[in-house]
């Protein structure tokens, strides 16, 4: 009898157990991490197919080209290219901040092409027809440097991608160095943080740096490759740790091994919270709690924008780095007609009428501070090389690559796309950072565990990425559960790290768990996902993912899969 009664407590016990473990609430990370892997993790079928170390010793690594992105999968606003032989067309290629039709602010290039065109002005008897490129600085930088496309004209955010194509043999001609006011770059501030900083005098791009650098602000900023702010912030602060403010001298590459150079920009890196692959990923970030990042790189024009927005009218805004007039350049392949039509276009486009629109747009003379000189594009170069290779701060990256390999892959050659994509985006991996590989379908597959990343690890990676075949349902979130099982086990090992988890989707959950049943423990997880739409897909359960850890999807497809791996991976990895 008292054995049958012992039993009887002991289930009974045992269910007030397990009644009161599901009904723990999930609201730290070590609750989101026992909840995972009490409750959720065993109820997924996980399967291995790691590749055995003879296989990977004998993978072969080909050369892997740096992917030039096509201009033509940018938009193109007012006239289209043409046969005809009475028009002469002029393609100019612009940074997206002045270039982007579907923004009222931010059309004032579209506006002027368009004002342009229906003068119908004329050179040798023929009408000049504009067309307007929105492609960012940098992505349109690495287009003219390959000679993969060839506008009539290039007018980048400021002068340095000018430096940098020059060093890549590229001559160009000034049509005009300055388009528009001086959309300075600069650091939009937390309008609490401001104000501590004011109490002690004008807040000087020295002194919010001096703060920064002791710790006491966290920031963010996006890629030095394709932003020009960050560009201009990268060359500024390096050229500023050279101690060049005091003798005004442009940075040199001597400087740029300097070790006191390196110990300054380490040190700024390591009060690096976010590194956006755009602007707006730093300004959700900020509108949504600048208690975690109270300064983040932007323009003036953004500042004035940004201003209008209730509860961040007393933010403040600290300039740095030379001059954004978004200069204007020709090139030597354009013919006289479209040498001739260019000036035209650019007298038109610097008018009174065509300026005061511009102020109209928002684009207004930024505050003076003192700037560095203009560097060549060698030292440019170097420059951006010194933040790829330094950029991660001291600290270990964690990414865990959680990709759709079901049945719907298989269509228009998706899967092919993204895995020649990984490949490519893999030489964009500092080593000593962490890389794992999780395939879903009907079921979660494990390809390659998170480990340092060296020439060994990539060969790994490459051998995973042959294996994947389309087949199956989609269990998203079930992959998605044994991605982050994984980066939150290494968080705890290492709290200090940087945890990132990149979701290649191209359909909705068909299978297994649900965001309801994943929710809390994306939330406490402490890592940043990176949900990628890849096709036409129906973005709402992206977005709610998205939203949890306060992010934005990305859109791709199998041809602009390449590029967006590539400068996710550099930013990032």
């Amino acid at each position: 009898m008292k054995k049958y009664r012992f039993r009887f407590w002991f289930i009974i016990g045992l269910c007030f157990q397990l009644l009161w473990a599901c009904s723990t609430p999930v609201n730290s990370f070590e609750s989101a991490d026992r909840h995972l892997r009490d409750h959720l993790l065993p109820k997924i079928q996980v399967e291995e197919a790691l590749t055995p170390d003879a296989v990977v010793q004998n993978v072969v690594i080909p050369p892997l080209k740096d992917p030039i992105p096509d201009p033509n999968a940018f938009p193109l606003y007012g006239a289209q290219p043409n046969s005809d032989p009475n028009i002469v067309y002029l393609e100019v290629y612009s940074s997206a901040e002045k270039a982007n039709a579907n923004r009222v602010d931010e059309r004032w290039m579209v506006d002027v092409a368009e004002n342009f065109n229906r003068q119908q002005q004329k050179v040798s008897g023929k009408v000049v027809q504009v067309g307007i490129r929105n492609i960012p600085s940098g992505l349109a930088a690495k287009v003219l440097a390959a000679k993969a496309g060839q506008p009539a004209a290039y007018t980048p955010s400021n002068q340095l991608w000018l430096e940098l194509l020059k060093n890549s043999g590229i001559s160009q001609t000034m049509l005009e160095d300055k388009l528009l006011p001086d959309d300075r770059a600069g650091f939009i501030v937390d309008a609490q943080a401001y104000q501590e900083l004011s109490k002690q005098g004008e807040v000087t791009f020295a002194r919010l740096l001096d703060a920064i650098l002791a710790g006491n602000l966290k920031l963010g900023y996006s890629n030095p490759f394709i932003s020009s702010s960050s560009l201009n912030l990268l060359y500024t602060v390096l050229w500023q740790a050279a101690g060049h403010d005091k003798d005004g001298k442009p940075l040199t590459l001597n400087d740029l091994k300097s070790p006191q150079v390196v110990s300054v920009f380490d040190t700024f890196q390591n009060q690096v919270v976010l590194m956006g692959l755009t602007t707006l990923d730093l300004r959700d970030t900020f509108l949504r709690d600048s208690s975690k990042m109270q300064v983040f790189l932007s323009s003036y024009q953004l500042y004035n924008q940004l201003r209008q927005t209730a509860g961040y009218e007393n933010i403040g805004f600290v300039p740095c780095g030379i001059a954004q007039t978004s200069p204007i350049v020709g090139f030597d392949w354009n013919t006289g007609d479209q040498q001739a039509g260019l000036k035209k276009f650019v007298q038109f486009a610097t008018s009174e009428t065509m300026q005061q629109l511009a102020l109209q747009k928002g684009f207004q003379e930024g505050p003076k501070s003192d700037h560095p000189p203009i560097p060549n594009g060698a030292v440019v170069k170097a420059a951006q090389n010194v933040w790829k290779q330094r950029k991660d701060g001291g600290k270990t990256v964690y990414m865990e690559l959680v990709v759709d390999t079901s049945g719907s892959m298989e269509e228009n050659n998706r899967l092919g796309a993204v895995q020649a994509a990984l490949k490519l985006a893999s030489q964009e991996i500092n080593r000593g950072n962490q890389v794992g590989l999780i395939t879903f379908s009907d079921r979660p597959i494990h390809r390659m565990k998170l480990a340092p990343f060296d020439e060994s690890a990539q060969k790994r990676l490459f051998a995973a990425i042959e294996e994947l075949r389309p087949d199956g349902d989609t269990a998203l979130y079930d992959g998605l559960a044994v991605g982050l099982a994984e980066l939150m086990e290494k968080q705890k090992a290492d709290p200090n790290g940087k945890f990132y988890l990149l979701l290649l989707t191209d359909g909705e959950r068909t299978a297994g768990f649900s965001h309801d049943d994943l929710k809390d423990v994306i939330k406490y997880s402490g890592i940043r996902i990176y949900p990628i739409a890849y096709g036409e897909v129906d973005q709402a359960e992206l977005q709610d993912i998205a939203a949890v850890r306060e992010g934005r999807v990305y859109e791709g497809n199998p041809d602009t899969v390449q590029t967006l791996l590539k400068d996710l991976f550099q930013t990032q990895l």
